[in-house]
């Protein structure tokens, strides 16, 4: 057996054992007696929640928003959470007529439920993969990006409020100059979900690429958005360099040394990109000591 079919044995093996664990625990405690009740049981209502949870996690993975270990590692999380519950319910007094059915309803029920999900939403080939392997819409990675952009169209007539898709489209059209409609894109993406919104790297791509279709130039809306960028993380380096630009192309080299140096104290010794910023930092500085206009940068 080879390496990767090993890690594809390896990861069903485990799934199938940690779903047999689940049903030990959880189906000998639905054969006691209950009390009979008009209101939905705990079991089934545990069951139900499990079932929508397990499908909006199917559905984030599908959608890029979430990786195969981000996937598995919340599916564990809600089988625990499952568990928890179940012996919960098991201290409440229960009598009546016993409940063979369900038991062996939700036996067959929950693995069939979350394989199936799996194989539907998920990557059942990912283990076999290397950590590092392309994910989907890859946009650097891309065969046919004209193909790619037509498939993530499509999937977002059909599921608009998929930030990070947009986010993909988005990327597409910078790559290919079209930065009006990237613009949009991240507008688009940042407006349906609020997880990307906390993204201060999608802010400061939304600005890059909202310059562009400007002419080049970050002054007015774009700078607003680095500066937004920089409130969701103070330390971000492509926040603070574009934040720097955006100061020195607004003739305030002052600013926009301090913004260079927040950045510089982020960077290797060694790193050219540490040589570059500091050459820049001191003309910069030499600029705002002369207290003279900066030249317009080009980007």
């Amino acid at each position: 057996m080879d390496s990767a079919m090993a890690e594809s044995f390896t990861f069903w093996a485990i799934a199938l054992a940690m779903t047999g664990i689940a049903l030990g625990f959880v189906l000998p405690r639905l054969f006691v007696r209950r009390a009979p009740t008009a209101a939905a049981s705990p079991a089934a209502t545990n069951v139900e929640v499990y079932r929508r949870q397990l499908a909006e996690l199917g559905r984030e993975l599908a959608a890029g928003a979430l990786s195969d270990s981000e996937y598995r590692q919340s599916t564990c999380d809600l089988e625990r959470r499952l568990l928890a519950e179940a012996q919960d319910n098991r201290r409440a007094p229960r009598q009546g007529r016993a409940t063979p059915g369900v038991a062996i309803a939700l036996g067959l029920a929950l693995p069939a439920l979350a394989f199936g999900l799996y194989a539907l939403f998920g990557d059942p080939a990912a283990a076999a993969r290397d950590a590092g392997s392309t994910p989907p819409f890859d946009v650097a990675a891309a065969d046919n990006p004209v193909a790619l952009r037509a498939n993530l169209a499509a999937h977002l007539e059909r599921s608009p409020r998929d930030g990070r898709s947009w986010v993909l489209l988005a990327r597409l059209d910078f790559e290919a100059d079209r930065f009006a409609d990237a613009a949009a894109a991240y507008a688009k993406a940042i407006a349906v979900s609020s997880k990307v919104a906390r993204d201060a790297t999608v802010w400061c791509e939304y600005a890059d690429a909202l310059g562009m279709a400007q002419g080049g130039s970050l002054a007015g809306r774009p700078r607003e958005l680095v500066a937004h960028a920089l409130t969701l993380d103070a330390t971000h380096g492509k926040a603070l360099e574009m934040a720097g630009s955006a100061a020195f192309e607004q003739n305030d080299p002052g600013a926009a040394a301090g913004y260079w140096r927040q950045l510089l104290a982020q960077l290797p010794a060694a790193s050219p990109q540490r040589r570059e910023l500091a050459v820049a930092i001191n003309r910069a500085e030499q600029f705002a000591a002369a207290g003279g206009s900066t030249p317009t940068p080009s980007r």
